[in-house]
């Protein structure tokens, strides 16, 4: 044990740093949008100083609509990556701290935040469960994760009924859209999902810190 009766094996320290880090990321991706898109139609409008409207009009299209969308997507994929790889951490610290023999991959389920709350609830003991609205917002960026992990955005590479569970969740949540067969998120829907896997792991510290007497 050590300063402010906390055991510098657990986790939270670093997780709560790599939050604040992303969290600060987040918040410059638009200006970074903006930035790499004028960059581009500078430098392309160079090449059609004397073109009529029609020539270089792909031009603005590629800025205002593919360049946010390619910087964008990849960040979803991120977020959910802490979020998982966050609580895999916390969960292997518990294990230890309960002295349990089984670990989180021992555990099946029919999602891994299920499985995460069946191995808080059965093996740690722990009064603690992510929330049925947690579990679906969670489960629901999942999704978007694979699929967009798996096809880059471009939904003619999913099946028909991942392309039909795709549509569902973009009709129930704000910020994402399916627009000529790709995946497009707003940086309205990153914060959105930000905000969901924080706020996640934040009130899992806290559950864990006041169980092992931290403060």
């Amino acid at each position: 044990m050590g300063m402010l009766n906390m055991d510098f094996r657990y986790p939270g320290i670093e997780i709560k740093v790599e939050l604040i880090a992303l969290q600060a990321y987040l918040s410059q991706i638009e200006n970074g949008v903006k930035s790499v898109c004028t960059s581009y139609i500078s430098a392309e409008m160079k090449k059609y100083s004397d073109s009529d409207y029609h020539e270089y009009q792909h031009v603005y299209q590629i800025a205002e609509d593919e360049m946010p969308r390619i910087i964008r997507i990849p960040f979803i994929v991120t977020i959910y990556a802490i979020f998982e790889n966050s609580v895999a951490r916390l969960l292997d610290y518990a294990k230890m701290k309960e002295e349990k023999e089984l670990c989180l991959k021992d555990i099946n389920g029919k999602s891994p935040i299920s499985i995460q709350n069946k191995y808080m609830k059965h093996v740690l003991g722990y009064e603690y469960q992510f929330s049925n609205k947690k579990m679906q917002d969670i489960g629901q960026i999942n999704t978007v994760r694979n699929y967009i992990a798996h096809c880059n955005g471009n939904i003619g590479f999913l099946s028909e009924d991942k392309i039909e569970k795709l549509k569902n969740i973009s009709e129930k949540v704000v910020g994402l859209s399916i627009e000529s067969d790709v995946i497009d998120i707003s940086y309205q829907y990153l914060e959105s999902s930000m905000h969901t896997i924080e706020s996640s792991l934040r009130e899992l510290m806290s559950y864990m810190e006041s169980r092992y007497g931290f403060y």
